[in-house]
C-alpha cells in the first residue's frame, strides 16, 4: 500500500509498505500506528508495462485543465512525470524527470528535465529514449481529465495526476495549485494568450 501524509506537498513523506517484505509483521500494530498518523492509505496501482522506465514508482501524466465560460474543460498542457531509480514517487521535486507530451498524439515531444540535469533525451539511469515515446491509452487520459474537471465547476484550473493501467487510466488526484511554472518551464510556452483565449471564448 501507499502511505501519504494528508498535508504533504510535492511527493514529500510518501512511502510504500509491502507486506511480503516483512511477513511476520504485526498488522494490528501497523494499523494502530497508521491510524495515529495524519495519512491517506491507497492501494498500489498496477500500471501499464509501457509506463515503467527502469524505476519503481508509478509514473503519471499531469494534465492541466481549464474550464471555458460554458463549463467545458480543455486540456492545455500534459506532462509525463517519470520517477528515477528506486524512488517511491515520480515528482520532479523528489528527483523525477519530466517531459512534455503532445496533446493530439500522446507522444513525448520535449527533452527531459530533472534534478540530474536538463535537455536529456534518454531517461536518467536507463537506455530508454524518451523523445518520441508513445504514451498508451492517450485518448482516455484526455477524456477522463476533462470529465473530472467538468464535475468540479467551482475550480477553473486543475492539474490532474493520471496513471495509465493495462486497459485504461486511473485518476490519482487533482491539484488546485499544480506547479504553475511547468506551463512555461518545460517544452512549449507562451500560455497566457492560450489560456486567455479559452476562458474568454463564448
Amino acid at each position: 500500500m501507499i502511505i501519504k501524509p494528508i498535508n504533504g506537498v510535492e511527493g514529500g513523506g510518501i512511502r510504500k509498505f509491502v507486506l511480503s517484505d516483512t511477513p511476520n509483521t504485526d498488522l494490528s500494530k501497523i494499523y494502530k500506528e497508521l491510524k495515529a498518523e495524519n495519512v491517506i492509505i491507497e492501494e498500489v496501482i498496477k500500471q501499464n508495462e509501457r509506463m515503467v522506465f527502469g524505476n519503481t514508482s508509478v509514473n503519471t501524466i499531469r494534465t492541466h485543465t481549464i474550464l471555458d465560460k460554458k463549463g467545458k474543460a480543455h486540456v492545455i498542457k500534459a506532462i509525463l512525470r517519470a520517477g528515477v531509480g528506486d524512488s517511491v514517487v515520480d515528482n520532479y521535486a523528489q528527483g523525477g524527470s519530466i517531459y512534455e507530451v503532445d496533446l493530439q498524439t500522446g507522444i513525448v515531444c520535449s527533452r527531459g528535465k530533472s534534478k540530474a540535469g536538463e535537455n536529456h533525451i534518454i531517461h536518467p539511469g536507463t537506455n530508454i529514449v524518451m523523445l518520441g515515446y508513445q504514451i498508451p491509452n492517450w485518448d482516455k487520459v484526455i477524456k477522463v481529465s476533462c470529465d473530472a474537471a467538468e464535475h468540479i465547476p467551482q475550480i477553473g484550473f486543475i492539474g490532474w495526476d493520471v496513471a495509465i493501467t493495462q486497459n485504461g487510466v486511473e485518476l490519482i488526484e487533482g491539484n488546485h495549485n499544480p506547479d504553475y511554472e511547468l506551463l512555461e518551464y518545460l517544452g512549449s510556452n507562451c500560455y497566457y494568450e492560450k489560456i486567455t483565449k479559452i476562458i474568454s471564448s463564448k
